[in-house]
């Protein structure tokens, strides 16, 4: 079960683009890694490569940070539908 919401999750990478950052968000769902990073313009998700180097998706970019959380994803489900399973969060643009 994930620790934070989206919404929560939302404003943290929000409030660092506010501050000039670009924040790359990293954590787990389903046994992959996944990585969110946040522009001023617009966001990014990926899944990331395993420690045999598969599995990467490459990135898909989103106008906001809620259009890439409702849209289908790598496996065709949304991180909405999905979100109750995330877990081990980091990113070293803030504290979690």
């Amino acid at each position: 079960m994930s620790d934070y919401s989206f919404e929560t999750i939302e404003q943290m990478l929000l409030k660092c683009v506010l501050e000039g950052g670009e924040p790359e968000l990293g954590f787990r769902l389903r046994g992959a890694e996944y990585m969110i990073i946040a522009y001023a313009d617009r966001c990014s998700f990926q899944r990331c490569a395993d420690e045999a180097g598969a599995n990467a998706s490459g990135e898909r970019y989103f106008a906001t940070l809620r259009e890439l959380y409702g849209a289908p994803q790598i496996d065709g489900r949304s991180l909405k539908e999905l979100w109750s399973e995330t877990d081990e969060f980091y990113c070293f643009d803030f504290e979690l």
